[in-house]
């Protein structure tokens, strides 16, 4: 029965993220209409004036530097953080404004203008965006992604109180509803939990002793509850930023040196830092003239990309059936912004251009039509490479299903298709941990294997485990035995309704994590590899039989040999015996020593009598009988080299003498040779033998295979290369039209 769903988000979690969401929208509320509208905007730092809003004044220039407004100098500014240089001052009021221009003192009576669209627009389009950018990752985590553990707690954490500290920095130069307090409240509890958690991402480096975090926390909390009620001074929460992701990056380094395994996640984290960086920088400069608020906008859609990368990196694995829209989408994202980067950077710098301003919207047109296409063409190259680079994406869906169909087909035998599985596809997949099991009955075997000891896939588990899974899904492997949990992974190799054998995958670079969206495509590439397998057994059986036929066929012939030398040629003597004395015609003299020949012929040919000593002089012999049949009328020479006598397996020698006597007799049929050279040499693991004849050559498929050899009638060919693939041998036939044949074989010992 299927068990209900577990809902993915509980009561109190929505409570936290309805507050944080409370407290973002209070502080936006602020920056849009409790902070000033003075008409200007400064540097708070060193009151340098930065943005002019009100037109047609000339009374205050950026470039500018403040040093008091009103009563209030910029000193007392920073000293007193709820301090509101323009509390109080209504539109139309006029202040007495100190400043600083080209190292000369100057006062202005600056008219407070209040509210304005230009400068409204200045405090919309802000970086404060980014902290709801911060806050969505932190309320998705937190109401849908589980396992609850460690890491989703500060990761949670971290992103609301990032998306708090975006926010208070964005509102605390106006130093209003005690943002700039907070702001070090906040900067303070980031440092612990920043720490805390790239300590245990991707993975811990170590176990933390119990003190460390408690004091991490303890120390945190001290100082933020100073920064509420002593005069702390106002660059130490600095010193808690900087050792916030100073150490991060210190430990994501460390994560990188000593955990190879997680190397593609920090690279991935790395990219997406330089790229935030670099994106940022562009848009900035995008303004061409300065005026950043232009631009501003684009840093909502480029900002999120290193709180995305920490959220794919941790949830990857639970997006199940979604990660494959997942990785379009990030493709997708980051091309997007790229381009969208490239377009704005020309609108940015088109005022430096003196045209018209018809022709720049023309222009513009062109370029976005022109960004366009080569978005079209680009992207799915682009896309390949996050995928693959970034992402740890390893398949290319279908090109390596079809690279492995056509590959696969020239697999002929169990070791071609191991071969390919071993050096090849599991490599490609990064899989470093694996074993092929061949379910052959009665009991399994495993044909192939990688870092997996005899007792991870005991034979006898393992048997009773195909056994039990052959009617329906694979069943856990080998129960609850921890010996098995190597297994990440089972892919059942299925003909039809028969259960053929299994992959058994377990660790693979970077992350041993095995994707829903490569789940199909690795099923794909093992349906093929059930293919090929069933077909190899097939083949394997067919060709067991034929050899055996064979073998079958050999010992007829030699026990046909010993009927016609013991019984045959003995009774032709005994009748010749018993016919002394009697008179007897010449002709039947001729006629009976000349079918004793002919049977003494065909007992040596049925087995050569030599072999008894061995194949040397067996191929001897051959040439000499060769010659002595056709009357010396063609040259056959045999010039074997051994060192000493040596003897081989009874198939090994009676093939090889076949193989030769084969190629012999093709030659004295087809060549219209004048001599045939058999030349050898046996050593003692291995025999060389060539057989060369100087006629006239011929031009066929002799490199085909013996089914193939058999359908073009070259019936010679096939008996000799079945032969030679009896024993292990290799054998190789070479000839052109006018050249001459060379026959040569080699076999070595296994």
């Amino acid at each position: 029965m299927r068990k209900p769903s577990v809902r993915t988000w509980r009561l109190n979690d929505v409570p936290l993220s309805l507050g944080v969401l409370v407290f973002l929208l209070a502080y936006t509320y602020g920056i849009l209409f409790r902070a000033p509208y003075p008409g200007f905007y400064f540097n708070p730092s060193n009151g340098e004036i930065l943005e002019i809003y009100s037109r047609g004044t000339t009374a205050l220039k950026v470039g500018d530097f403040i040093e008091r407004i009103g009563s209030i100098s910029l000193d007392d500014f920073h000293e007193n953080r709820n301090l509101n240089i323009f509390e109080g001052i209504g539109a139309g009021e006029t202040i007495e404004i100190d400043a600083m221009r080209n190292g000369r003192s100057l006062t202005v009576s600056w008219v407070y203008p209040g509210f304005s669209w230009d400068e409204f627009s200045a405090h919309f389009f802000n970086i404060w965006w980014l902290a709801y950018a911060f806050w969505g990752i932190g309320m998705f985590t937190q109401l849908s992604m589980r396992p609850k553990d460690a890491r989703w707690d500060l990761f949670v954490a971290m992103n609301y109180l990032m998306a708090m500290f975006i926010m208070l920095g964005s509102i605390s130069a106006f130093q209003i509803m005690a943002s700039a307090t907070l702001l070090r409240v906040v900067a303070w509890m980031l440092l612990p939990v920043y720490l805390h958690f790239h300590w245990i991402f991707p993975t811990p480096l170590k176990p933390l002793p119990r003190w460390l975090p408690v004091f991490l926390y303890a120390t945190g909390i001290v100082f933020a509850v100073g920064e509420l009620l002593l005069p702390v001074p106002r660059t130490w929460y600095f010193f808690a930023v900087f050792l916030a992701f100073a150490g991060s990056l210190l430990l994501l380094i460390s994560h990188f040196v000593f955990q190879r395994d997680h190397r593609r996640e920090v690279s991935f984290l790395a990219f997406a830092t330089l790229l935030t960086t670099i994106l940022v920088i562009l848009i900035s400069l995008a303004g061409g003239s300065g005026n950043v608020p232009q631009s501003g906008p684009l840093a909502v859609f480029t900002l999120p990309i290193l709180p995305l990368a920490y959220f794919y990196i941790l949830y990857r694995r639970k997006l199940g059936g979604l990660e494959l829209r997942t990785n379009r989408t990030i493709s997708l994202y980051l091309f997007l912004i790229l381009l969208g980067t490239i377009l704005l950077l020309f609108l940015g710098y088109s005022d430096l251009i003196d045209i018209r301003r018809e022709t720049i919207v023309f222009a513009t047109v062109i370029i976005a039509v022109m960004v366009a296409g080569i978005g079209i063409l680009l992207f799915p190259v682009f896309q390949t490479f996050v995928e693959r680079r970034l992402l740890g994406v390893r398949l290319s869906s279908q090109r390596l299903a079809e690279s492995y169909s056509v590959r696969i087909v020239a697999s002929n035998t169990l070791a071609d298709l191991t071969n390919l599985l071993s050096d090849e596809v599991f490599p490609s997949l990064f899989i470093r941990q694996y074993a092929v099991v061949r379910n052959s009955n009665p009991s399994a075997q495993v044909m192939l294997s990688r870092e997996v000891t005899s007792d991870q896939v005991r034979q006898e588990a393992l048997t009773e485990w195909l056994a039990s899974s052959s009617a329906g899904e694979l069943l856990p492997l080998f129960g609850n035995d921890p010996r098995s949990d190597w297994v990440h992974l089972a892919l059942p190799l299925r003909i039809g309704s028969d259960l053929i054998g299994v992959w058994l995958l377990g660790r693979r670079d970077p992350d041993d994590h095995y994707p829903q969206a490569e789940i199909p495509v690795l099923q794909s590439l093992a349906n093929q590899t059930a293919v090929a397998l069933s077909n190899i057994i097939q083949t394997e059986r067919l060709k067991a039989m034929y050899h055996a036929n064979i073998t079958r066929y050999e010992q007829e012939r030699l026990r046909l040999a010993h009927d016609l030398h013991d019984s045959v040629l003995n009774e032709m003597a005994a009748l010749l015996i018993k016919q002394e004395g009697l008179s007897q015609l010449p002709e039947f003299d001729e006629a009976y020593a000349s079918l004793i020949q002919r049977v003494r012929e065909i007992v040596s040919d049925l087995r050569p009598p030599m072999l008894a000593y061995g194949l040397k002089f067996a191929l001897e012999g051959l040439a000499d009988n060769l010659s002595e049949r056709h009357h010396d009328k063609i040259r056959i020479v045999a010039e074997i080299r051994e060192d000493e006598t040596r003897r081989y397996p009874d198939i090994v020698e009676n093939n090889l003498y076949r193989v030769v006597q084969e190629a012999c007799e093709n030659a004295l049929k087809y060549s219209r040779a004048n001599s045939i050279n058999i030349a050898g040499e046996l050593r003692k693991e291995e025999i060389h033998l060539e057989v060369v004849d100087d006629g006239i050559g011929f031009t066929t498929e002799i490199n085909l295979p013996p089914d193939d050899m058999v359908i073009n009638k070259h019936y010679g060919l096939a008996g000799m290369l079945e032969r030679a693939d009896l024993i292990g041998a290799e054998i190789k036939v070479e000839s052109k039209p006018g050249e001459g044949t060379r026959v040569r074989v080699r076999w070595e010992a296994k």
